[in-house]
């Protein structure tokens, strides 16, 4: 599937990958060497990532998004997820593009430098959360260096969102900010030809 999206310029900008698809209602995935992570950020005039949308149409495969004005462009930022010793993995920054105006060009680093762990995380997951409210949070990330110390504070975020997501000797766990798309990947052979896909399918 495709994203269109569309500002009250004249100019049509195509995002792919997707916004990706989420596992069921309050799930994770624990990351695992050799995927990565691929994260489509909205550039805003406005600051903040939470694109507003409206005129929604659906073609296909395509979704075609009226953005208005506030809508500068959107970046695509891609990390390696990698082992470092034993069962435990790293996420490392890979590479960024910046599109703008129609024109994609490579940055040095992300616009918001994510999955800084740390050098003692071992387990790394990303936790879906289904909201009530469309303004809270519905993605939070867990490092742990043990996992009974990342399965406590798994359930304390399904427990209590609001307080259970928190920094402490045991874990480090952090939001992702609104209107960030994070899709967790893996390589899969398809028709002979090795492809990036959901991680969870």
């Amino acid at each position: 599937m495709e994203v269109l999206l569309s500002a009250c310029s004249p100019r049509n900008v195509r995002v792919s990958p997707a916004i990706p698809s989420q596992p069921a209602f309050n799930d994770y995935v624990d990351l695992q060497r050799g995927w990565r992570l691929t994260v489509v950020t909205p550039i805003l005039k406005s600051g903040g990532f939470a694109l507003r949308t409206s005129d929604q149409q659906v073609s296909g495969n395509t979704i075609t998004l009226s953005t208005g004005t506030d809508f500068v462009g959107y970046e695509v930022a891609h990390y390696n997820v990698t082992g470092a010793g034993g069962d435990r993995v790293r996420v490392t920054f890979s590479s960024a593009d910046v599109t703008k105006d129609g024109k994609t060009e490579p940055q040095p680093r992300s616009v918001l430098p994510l999955f800084q762990l740390g050098r003692g995380a071992k387990y790394v997951r990303l936790i879906f959360l289904v909201r009530i409210s469309q303004a809270d949070h519905n993605m939070a990330v867990i490092a742990a260096k043990h996992l009974d110390a990342l399965e406590a504070i798994t359930q304390q975020v399904k427990a209590n969102p609001a307080e259970g997501c928190r920094i402490d000797r045991a874990a480090v766990c952090f939001w992702i900010p609104e209107g960030i798309a994070i899709r967790p990947e893996r390589l899969k052979t398809v028709d002979g030809i090795p492809r990036w896909v959901d991680a969870y399918r």
